[in-house]
């Protein structure tokens, strides 16, 4: 398992969210709880990729809080499909980091991880993309069908 390693809930903003096709590989059949709930920062839509990176930012991230039932089962999957290999690897398309996320149910704000996106290159010719204002990757795909 790699660092940082403390068993932690999860916020999910893109194809791991329940209906999109990471979820089944990673998640389905995981889970203790599954609720609403967003994040400080921006998203975009890689076009190329066909799917969502979250930066650093003042605006809304739109995802789901995820209660796994057996963290150290799941993790290493989960970072393997996000590129993920430890704090400070130059290798990592996104890393694990710790945030606060705001539950939609119930207003209260707890720590989780969040996979944010590395590289620097979101809207460059090798990688365009499409910021998202109003901070949703679900709702975008479901109007872009």
């Amino acid at each position: 398992m790699r660092e940082p390693s403390a068993p932690k809930k999860i916020f999910v903003y893109g194809t791991l969210m329940k209906g999109f096709y990471n979820y089944e590989r990673a998640l389905a059949g995981q889970e203790v709880s599954r609720v609403p709930a967003r994040i400080r920062g921006r998203v975009w839509h890689m076009t190329n990729r066909g799917y969502p990176a979250v930066k650093e930012g003042d605006g809304w991230v739109y995802g789901e809080l995820v209660e796994l039932k057996d963290f150290a089962a799941v993790i290493d999957t989960m970072d393997n499909i996000e590129g993920y290999y430890g704090p400070g690897d130059s290798r990592n398309e996104y890393a694990r980091i710790l945030s606060p996320v705001e539950n939609l149910e119930t207003g209260a704000i707890e720590e989780a991880y969040v996979y944010c996106y590395v590289p620097d290159d979101l809207g460059t010719p090798d990688n365009p993309a499409l910021e998202l204002a109003h901070g949703s990757w679900r709702t975008f795909m479901e109007e872009n069908k």
